[in-house]
């Protein structure tokens, strides 16, 4: 019996140093997806309300692939601590870059009828920033978004999509035909302010420069995984910092 739990003992440890040599952060990142997990019962689309002015522009968040509405509750959190009265998330499911694109342009309208405001600031992580990217530069949004803030987002692609044949992990690999449009631009085009926030730890977007825009402010947190940006008092900092009020 104790040959048997020794064996089994030695095969877990077997698996948790294969896993680490994949992803050094899959213990914690599991642990997040576990307690975010009560976001999957929410409502894909949150309700626009208008919570009441502050100083501050409203703020659309919009989640990477495979997550949802639910994983910005923390941000929330800390920026309506900060004075941030109007957050909204905006969720989605399944669809190409350009179809998820038009459904964040409506809701930013829902969000500026809402609110009486004529711009909004943007905070996006991983794929939602190329979904912002494409409201602004492909469907005439840049007047519309005063501040872009990307988190971990492929700007020129992922090679960890190669891994995956769909249609939308084809469209975030570095050769794929969107990503040789949108950055086929000149950025400064646009009105819109633009910030890249990016890690060395990230083993979904590789290498780390591809979170990189040539034309956005850069801003580098070494050690922080793919999903720690939902969840780190430091990025949320970085965030926080590059909201400012309307008038700044």
């Amino acid at each position: 019996m104790q040959t048997a739990w020794s064996m089994v003992g030695a095969a877990g440890k077997g698996l948790r140093q294969t896993l680490a040599k994949v992803n050094p952060d899959v213990w914690r990142e599991a642990l997040f997806t576990t307690a975010q997990a009560y976001s999957l019962v929410l409502p894909r689309r949150e309700k626009v309300v208008d919570h009441g002015p502050d100083d501050f522009l409203p703020v659309i968040l919009v989640h990477g692939l495979g997550g949802n509405r639910g994983g910005w509750l923390p941000l929330r959190w800390y920026l309506r601590l900060m004075g941030h009265r109007r957050l909204y998330a905006f969720g989605y499911e399944e669809g190409a870059v350009a179809e998820l694109a038009v459904s964040l342009a409506e809701f930013i309208e829902q969000v500026r009828r809402e609110t009486g405001q004529e711009r909004v600031d943007i905070v996006a992580h991983s794929l939602g920033g190329l979904v912002a990217r494409y409201v602004i530069q492909r469907l005439g949004f840049g007047p519309h978004v005063r501040t872009l803030i990307t988190m971990a987002t492929p700007h020129r692609g992922t090679y960890a999509a190669q891994y995956a044949d769909t249609p939308i992990t084809r469209e975030l690999r570095p050769d794929s035909a969107l990503l040789a449009d949108l950055n086929g631009d000149d950025w400064q085009r646009y009105p819109t302010r633009m910030v890249t926030v990016y890690s060395d730890r990230d083993v979904y977007v590789v290498p780390a420069e591809h979170m990189v825009h040539a034309q956005a402010e850069t801003v580098l947190l070494p050690g922080i995984s793919h999903s720690q940006y939902l969840v780190s008092p430091k990025v949320f900092r970085v965030v926080a910092a590059r909201l400012t009020p309307q008038e700044t």
